[in-house]
């Protein structure tokens, strides 16, 4: 099996409007690997990485056309030396790329891509990934009560980020969802280290169950400070491009868990290599799976293949970003998701939507 050709949609941007009327601006495209044994590989990308995306592989095709789409490792590696070294390929788009050459592995194979890579299980508790929302807990509270009625068993919060109203925050919706809801708090690394030691300190007593990026990833030493001075699991890594860097938070002890990002790191493939470094340590690596589509299914495959992880984040509302396709994911009576049954991906693309959505073939 060969690649044969490289194809990108660029679709309508569009506004999503989600709970209490926060809008959200999308601007998407969808990259399509085709082999030459009609077996195709695509990824939903945000319309800045499907234009590089274009640019390197649909301007210059004999950099894809004629490898194996099985030789992943073989593909990417190139794109790491010359004569790329000089102007390194942006992980989003090596992303892309590995996303669809899995799709096609899993594909040709007739398999799911966690069943391809080994499956550990086939479902995953779930936890709401809220939103920013305006500055009255009323607005939480609305959203998190829809949450527990919706059958989620733990929700994680974007607060305020203003670390005093933050805490009050943490308390209200504590005593809201009680003691059997399990919470997490990820204030996107907005505190400094006096501030985030306070909330650290108070979201214990709440009984959170993890502490997410509460402050710059670029404070190794602030890290490793708040990581001693708290009981909460402390987690980093969103911001995270490299395998090398993983290491070098484990070393300094400045993270109790990894988190990782496909489009920040390249894609599947390497995702699963910064989740076996985790576990070589005792720690665990709760991919970010907030986005489209292909994100979710993307990080939800590598979840299913390692056993070094807890929950699995859907975006809230469910169905925001599920544009283009036919399938989606959602939670059972339990709140757990389960895996995709279809091969690939698992989740079966909404061909004539794309067709009406598509303002620009880049061919």
């Amino acid at each position: 099996m060969e690649i044969s050709d490289v194809k990108v949609h660029i679709l309508k941007s569009r506004r999503f409007v989600t709970h209490r009327n926060q809008k959200i601006t999308s601007s998407q495209g969808l990259v399509r690997v085709f082999t030459d044994e009609g077996i195709e590989g695509d990824a939903m990308v945000d319309s800045v990485t499907a234009f590089a995306f274009a640019r390197l592989f649909v301007d210059n095709k004999e950099e894809l056309i004629g490898f194996d789409p099985l030789d992943r490792e073989k593909i990417e590696k190139r794109f790491s030396g010359w004569p790329y070294s000089w102007r390194p390929v942006h992980n989003s788009v090596l992303c892309a790329l590995d996303i669809c050459l899995w799709d096609i592995a899993g594909k040709a194979l007739n398999l799911p891509i966690y069943k391809l890579i080994g499956g550990c299980r086939d479902k995953i508790l779930a936890y709401a990934s809220t939103q920013h929302y305006a500055r009255e807990e009323d607005f939480f509270i609305d959203i998190v009560r829809k949450c527990v009625d919706g059958g989620y068993k733990a929700i994680k919060i974007h607060p305020y980020q203003d670390w005093e109203k933050d805490i009050e925050l943490c308390r209200v919706v504590r005593k809201e969802v009680g003691d059997e809801i399990t919470l997490m708090l990820d204030p996107v690394g907005v505190y400094n280290r006096y501030q985030a030691l306070k909330v650290g300190r108070e979201i214990e007593k709440l009984d959170f169950y993890w502490y997410e990026d509460p402050m710059p990833t670029t404070d190794i030493e602030g890290l490793t400070e708040l990581c001693a001075s708290l009981d909460i699991e402390v987690l980093i890594g969103e911001y995270i491009s490299n395998l090398g860097d993983y290491g070098r938070y484990i070393e300094k002890h400045a993270t109790d868990a990894l988190r990782c990002v496909a489009e920040k790191v390249g894609g599947i493939t390497p995702m699963l290599k910064i989740a076996h470094l985790a576990e070589a340590y005792g720690m665990k690596c709760e991919p970010h799976s907030w986005g489209n589509m292909t994100q979710q299914a993307a990080h939800l495959h590598v979840m299913l293949a390692i056993e070094n992880c807890d929950f699995f984040e859907l975006p809230v509302p469910e169905g925001v970003f599920d544009l283009g396709f036919l399938d989606s994911i959602r939670i059972d009576d339990e709140g757990y998701v389960h895996a995709p049954k279809k091969p690939g991906l698992g989740y079966e693309i909404d061909w004539e939507t794309i067709e009406k959505e598509t303002v620009k073939v880049l061919d």
